[in-house]
């Protein structure tokens, strides 16, 4: 922690400083095990140490950061099964929404639908990384209709944001992603849910395969392969958000 942080206001001075520690934690600027020192803090943010030591009381709360019995915060270290745990929790979660978004789309919500098929068409392999994380972010969330579940699996992202940097890199998982968010659409506008969900799970893991795998972690076994192929039969749901897809330019 050698470059200072950049000058936050007085007005909120516990906020402000929370949130640039927690995005220098999650975004991986500040590596696992980093210690953090109130003096040197309070010295970059140019502030007291009271905002410093309630800022790092929430990153503690938010088991994000730990402390030693002599008061030093550390940025915690998270082990390659706390990870892969974290992406098998978000499986969970992920599946929950779905079929809850699914619900919502037979009583006539298409939304979703057609926000993914744009979302989707933004997707390319030639992004760079954050524009990649937050790409795919965007076409999953279409289908996070309960807002407390959306908060919960965003939080799980988060947690496990700076250890994607190693998979984002890997230009053909990212064609493969593309692939499985086709076929997950396509499952969700015909409303085969047992086949969407399926498909999801397939691809969460085929993801935490791979992040187990950079992580040293292989003992999990290889993911679940992917159903087979759909009939070719398309619904008109699908067809329509395409067409506006291309009208719009996609």
């Amino acid at each position: 922690m050698t470059e200072p942080f950049p000058e936050v206001s007085r007005q909120t001075l516990a906020d402000r400083v929370y949130s640039q520690l927690r995005d220098s934690i999650i975004n991986g600027k500040l590596d696992d095990g980093t210690e953090l020192n109130q003096v040197e803090l309070a010295e970059q943010f140019g502030v007291s140490r009271v905002p410093v030591r309630e800022a790092l009381r929430r990153l503690q709360a938010e088991n994000l950061v730990v402390a030693n019995p002599y008061q030093r915060h550390v940025v915690r270290t998270v082990s390659p099964e706390d990870v892969v745990e974290m992406v098998e929790l978000r499986e969970e979660l992920e599946v929950f929404a779905l079929r809850k978004a699914m619900r919502r789309m037979r009583a006539g919500h298409q939304e979703a639908a057609a926000a993914a098929e744009d979302a989707l068409a933004r997707q390319s392999v030639k992004l760079r990384g954050e524009q990649w994380l937050a790409a795919d972010h965007e076409f999953h969330r279409q289908f996070h209709a309960s807002p407390v579940v959306a908060a919960l699996i965003d939080d799980l992202r988060q947690r496990v944001h700076r250890y994607f940097q190693v998979v984002v890199a890997d230009t053909q998982r990212r064609s493969q992603v593309i692939e499985e968010h086709r076929a997950l659409l396509d499952a969700i506008e015909a409303d085969d849910e047992d086949r969407a969900v399926a498909l999801l799970r397939a691809h969460v893991r085929h993801t935490r395969a791979l992040l187990a795998h950079y992580l040293g972690h292989d003992g999990e076994g290889p993911a679940e392969p992917a159903p087979p192929a759909a009939p070719p039969e398309r619904p008109v749901v699908r067809r329509r958000a395409r067409s506006s897809a291309k009208e719009r330019g996609s």
